[in-house]
C-alpha cells in the first residue's frame, strides 16, 4: 500500500511538472475580494495579465504589489492587467480587503482559500509571478520579489507587448492619407 501512495504521488508530480513545462498555466474558478465568482479564462479573454500570488504578512509580496501599482499607465498601454492570487489563510484573509484599499490597489484579486490553485500552478514560494498571454500560456515566470525586479517585469511586458508608436503618439486624423 505504501509503495502504490509513493508511486501515486511521484506520477502527480512528474504530471505536474510536465504541465507547467508545456507553458500552461491551469485554469481555475475562485471569488474575488468582493464575493463574486472569477474565471481565470474569462479574465483572459480581455487581453494578457501579470499573475501573482500574495499574502498581507509577505513582506515582498506587498513592495511587488506596489511596484505593480506604481506600473498601472504602463501596464494599461501595453494592454496588461494585474490579477493578485490572495494566499492568506482563514486568520488574516479578512485583511486582505482592507489592505488592498488602503494601498490603493485597483486591480483584480481573487482567493485560493484551500490552496488549490497554488498547487495547481506549481507555485512553491510568493511572491510568485508569471505574464500569461490571452490564452493562458506562460510567458514570463518569476520567483520571489525584490527592489529592481519591476525593471525586468517592464522589459518582458515592452518585449511580449510593444506599442504601436504611430498609433499612440498620433491621432487617427493627423495620419496623412
Amino acid at each position: 500500500m505504501h509503495y502504490l501512495k509513493s508511486t501515486i504521488l511521484i506520477l502527480l508530480v512528474i504530471a505536474l511538472t510536465v504541465s507547467a513545462s508545456e507553458g500552461q498555466f491551469p485554469d481555475f474558478k475562485s471569488k474575488d475580494i468582493d464575493g463574486n465568482d472569477f474565471a481565470l479564462a474569462e479574465f483572459l479573454a480581455d487581453g494578457p495579465i501579470i499573475l501573482t500570488f500574495w499574502a498581507t504578512w509577505c513582506k515582498p509580496c506587498l513592495k511587488e504589489l506596489g511596484k505593480l501599482t506604481e506600473m498601472e499607465e504602463f501596464l494599461t498601454d501595453h494592454g496588461v492587467r494585474v490579477l493578485a492570487v490572495n494566499t492568506d489563510g482563514p486568520r488574516t484573509r479578512g485583511k486582505a480587503k482592507p489592505f488592498a484599499s488602503k494601498n490603493g490597489w485597483d486591480f483584480t484579486i481573487v482567493f485560493d482559500t484551500d490552496g488549490s490553485i497554488k498547487t495547481l500552478a506549481g507555485v512553491a514560494e510568493i511572491p510568485e509571478m508569471f505574464i500569461l498571454s490571452t490564452e493562458g500560456k506562460i510567458l514570463h515566470h518569476h520567483v520571489g520579489y525584490k527592489p529592481g525586479d519591476e525593471v525586468e517585469y517592464k522589459e518582458q511586458i515592452e518585449a511580449l507587448f510593444p506599442i504601436d508608436v504611430l498609433e499612440k503618439s498620433v491621432p487617427e486624423d493627423d495620419v496623412a492619407q
